[in-house]
Order: C-alpha cells, then sequence, then structure tokens
C-alpha cells in the first residue's frame, strides 16, 4: 500500500457521500422549478409549455444525478479496498 493510498482513502468516503448530497440538491433544485413552473388558474404557462419544460430540464439533471451516483459508488468501493 502506498502513503498516496493511505491519504486519499481517508476522505473518499466523505467525497462520495458529497456526491450523494449533490444528487439530492439537484433533486430538490428540479422539484422546485417543476412546481414554479406548473400551470396555474391565476396566470403563468399553459400545460404543453409546462410540461415541454420538465421535459427539457429532465434530461441533465438526471445526466447530473446519474453521474454522481456512478461517481459515489467508485469512490465507496475505493474506500472500501
Amino acid at each position: 500500500m502506498r502513503l498516496e493510498d493511505l491519504t486519499l482513502k481517508r476522505f473518499a468516503t466523505l467525497a462520495a457521500l458529497g456526491a450523494l448530497a449533490v444528487c439530492a440538491g439537484s433533486l430538490g433544485l428540479y422539484l422546485l422549478v417543476a412546481f414554479g413552473s406548473r400551470p396555474t388558474q391565476l396566470g403563468g404557462i399553459d400545460v404543453t409549455q409546462s410540461v415541454v419544460t420538465w421535459i427539457a430540464l429532465a434530461v441533465p439533471f438526471a445526466l447530473i444525478i446519474a453521474t454522481h451516483l456512478v461517481y459515489a459508488r467508485v469512490l465507496l468501493n475505493y474506500a472500501k479496498e
């Protein structure tokens, strides 16, 4: 075992938890934007535009979440070695 492995393994679990926190924060931000862009009776955008907004934002948010989940999994596996 090298010296670099000893110093980095201590922080791998913390970094994995940080990646999972980014997933939770991204999901929360997506839900906030989806809630803000929903159609209302008193004004705002119509149903078609809100659905297009939800779909258009779902793709990048899903990619960000998926990437961070994979990164967290790699870090947790590294920490267990």
